[in-house]
């Protein structure tokens, strides 16, 4: 395990989602998980996009 992935899992900052989220993504398929991630984060960045036209 990398040390930025050590680091996340340690930062009592870090959210229990993201951790819980690492956690998960460390037993699969990187290459799977790396699409995965690139679509929630698109798909995250338009609701806050659309929250935002919103107000």
């Amino acid at each position: 395990m990398n040390d930025s992935i050590q680091t996340i899992l340690d930062d009592p900052a870090a959210s229990d989602w993201l951790k819980t989220a690492l956690r998960a993504a460390l037993a699969r398929d990187p290459v799977d998980v790396v699409n995965d991630a690139e679509v929630l984060c698109e798909t995250l960045k338009q609701r806050l996009d659309d929250l935002f036209q919103t107000i």
